[in-house]
């Protein structure tokens, strides 16, 4: 023991004396390693030099971490019990004695300390957290160094100790890798046993509604076991009944920029907690606070999260009953987060992007919580006077070469119909159609109409396979395009055009064809046979004028130039020229020239 003593005063690196004084104490067997035995032996000495040491800096009134005589090593000047801590952690790293002995010091000084001292221990636990953090320490010393956190954790009050306990959280984050099962809560146990105690009876003299007071503390009760209540038709009925209270409560007394910014007590520490006093003489107090309302309404979209997670049991699930609630409620909740000043809308945005990572937390566990860590690439050493040569490949780099060679012994992948085809109309515009169906609550911003790639791509499909579908787009944008049959009978109905548009249309076009045939010198159908065959009738229409100007050109030919027909025509009178037109279209008594032939035949 005082071989030690007098080690923890000497000057200099522990490297200098660590060792030496280890083999004054023990005389081991072997050198420069002891054994289990041994280890025990020199464990037992320093405990109990350790507890002299912490019962010394109590009775004299220092800090446990700055007692004793200053020892300086280079620039730095620490206690007497730092400085045995380095000493042993010293010996450690290099395998002189048991691994795990560094830690079981550390957890007796915690116990042996009080809360002010443990913050000065646990800074000397953060700043050798790195070698502690080794392979070679951490698998003797990590289930030590977790009961020393925890034990700490239970110690600390959660509302007045926020700091200390976020920084013990962060080094168990970084001290343990993130696949550490025992890290996981992998049950998605629920801590039952905070109860949120409030008045059950109404005191005299209360100037609010006792029965909201009742009805809002109540949803706490809901909250701390979200997993009792798909099970429970009852429970969730009295759970919905009390949250719309609440929501209309908070709705029928919105907050104004100026209360909020007014009332607002999450920037002032002192007043920080995890819980909020339930005296029914602070209710109406509380219900202008914006972090009061914010601290319940999260709480509201935690509990709906949970039940909407997925990879459930089916009993766990929740019916579509249910899940329609949560969505009306959900939307609810987010809109009053928004109006909630201040600055509600990025306060939203922030919770639902911490609830996005939980929910990628939440499929990592179900998953089995599968290893993040790669091992790292095993460097192989090039011998001496051996130029090491650079891979040349094929094609610029490893991934094109490996695709090439992919290529070459699949043939068929890049013919094979089930990959390379061309898609149907109502197969592509599907997801459009899709966005346009108002229940679908796909927000504006992700619609496909704003994927510019994918309207061309669709108008160039729909002007091979749907001339119909293509001919809307001039008057209803891109969205006209979707086939109908895709649409929402709501939606269809816009893009749909209308009968009496329709028989206008039809109407335009028998004028407009009637007046150029007749211009044209052919024959016009009657009205009631476009009606009828209409689209045969655009057919001949479309095909009149080309006819029409062949025939044009061999009369002109015959007769004489255009200047000579219309001089002609002009001296004729009515009576003859209407004669004339009707005889070179071959019309008699409404025949056409073919039928005139066939009579002649039969």
């Amino acid at each position: 023991m005082d071989i030690l003593r007098r080690a923890i005063l000497e000057p200099g690196p522990p490297e200098n004396f660590a060792l030496k004084t280890v083999q004054e104490v023990i005389k081991p067997q072997k050198q420069t390693k002891l054994v289990q035995d041994e280890n025990q032996l020199l464990e037992n000495i320093l405990r109990t030099l350790l507890q002299e040491l912490v019962s010394a800096a109590v009775q004299s009134g220092e800090k446990i971490m700055e007692y004793g005589q200053s020892i300086v090593d280079g620039d730095v000047a620490q206690g007497q019990i730092p400085r045995l801590l380095d000493i042993v952690l010293y010996l450690c790293e290099k395998e002189h004695v048991e691994a795990g002995m560094i830690f079981q010091l550390l957890e007796d000084l915690t116990e042996m300390s009080t809360m002010r001292n443990c913050k000065d221990v646990f800074r000397y636990i953060e700043s050798k957290q790195d070698i502690l953090g080794k392979s070679e320490l951490f698998a003797r010393g990590k289930l030590v160094m977790l009961r020393t956190c925890n034990q700490l954790l239970r110690r600390l009050s959660k509302a007045n100790d926020v700091v200390f306990c976020g920084r013990i959280i962060m080094f168990l984050a970084h001290f343990f890798p993130l696949s550490e099962r025992s890290a996981v809560n992998i049950k998605g146990v629920f801590n039952t046993s905070n109860e949120t105690k409030y008045e059950k009876e109404a005191p005299e003299g209360i100037s609010i509604d006792f029965n909201f007071y009742k009805t809002f503390w109540s949803l706490q009760e809901h909250f701390c076991n979200p997993a009792s209540l798909p099970q429970a038709p009852a429970k969730w009925q009295k759970f919905t009944s009390s949250l719309m209270v609440v929501l209309n409560t908070f709705e029928a007394q919105p907050l104004s920029d100026e209360e909020g910014n007014a009332n607002n007590l999450e920037d002032e520490a002192a007043t920080f907690s995890i819980k909020y006093l339930t005296s029914s003489k602070l209710m109406g107090l509380e219900l202008k606070d914006p972090s009061f309302r914010r601290h319940v309404l999260v709480q509201c979209l935690i509990l709906f999260d949970y039940l909407k997670a997925p990879g459930k049991n089916d009993k766990d699930l929740p019916s579509e009953t249910m899940k329609e609630e949560v969505k009306s409620c959900e939307d609810r909740v987010k809109n009053l987060l928004e109006l909630t000043p201040p600055k509600g809308k990025e306060f939203l945005g922030s919770i639902e992007h911490i609830l996005e990572r939980e929910r990628n937390w939440v499929w990592w566990k179900r998953d089995g919580c599968p290893a993040f860590e790669k091992p790292p690439i095993e460097k192989k050493s090039v011998q001496d006077g051996v130029k090491k040569r650079k891979p040349r490949w094929r094609l610029g780099n490893k991934e094109l070469a490996h695709l090439w060679k992919w290529a070459d012994q699949n043939p068929k992948a890049l013919t094979d119909p089930q990959r390379v085809r061309t898609p149907a109309v109502t197969e592509y515009w599907k997801p459009l159609a899709e966005d346009m169906d108002a229940t679908a609550g796909i927000e504006a911003e992700y619609h496909h109409k704003n994927n510019r790639v994918y309207c061309w791509k669709g108008l160039r499909f729909s002007a091979r396979q749907d001339l119909e579908g293509f001919s809307r787009f001039t008057e209803h944008g891109i969205e006209g395009v979707v086939p109908l049959e895709l649409l929402a009978p709501g939606v269809r109905s816009k893009y749909q055009p209308k009968p009496s548009d329709r028989s206008k249309r039809a109407k335009k076009e028998e004028t407009k064809g009637a007046a150029h045939q007749a211009e044209e010198g052919q024959f016009v159908t009657p009205t009631s046979e476009i009606d009828v065959e209409g689209s045969r009738a655009d057919l001949e229409a479309s095909a009149a004028p080309m006819d029409t100007d062949a025939a044009i050109t061999e009369n002109l030919s015959r007769d004489g130039t255009p200047d000579e027909h219309q001089k002609q025509s002009s001296d004729m009178e009515p009576g003859q020229i209407e004669a004339d037109v009707e005889a070179e279209t071959g019309m008699v008594d409404g025949e056409t020239d073919a039928e005139v032939d066939l009579d002649a035949v039969g």
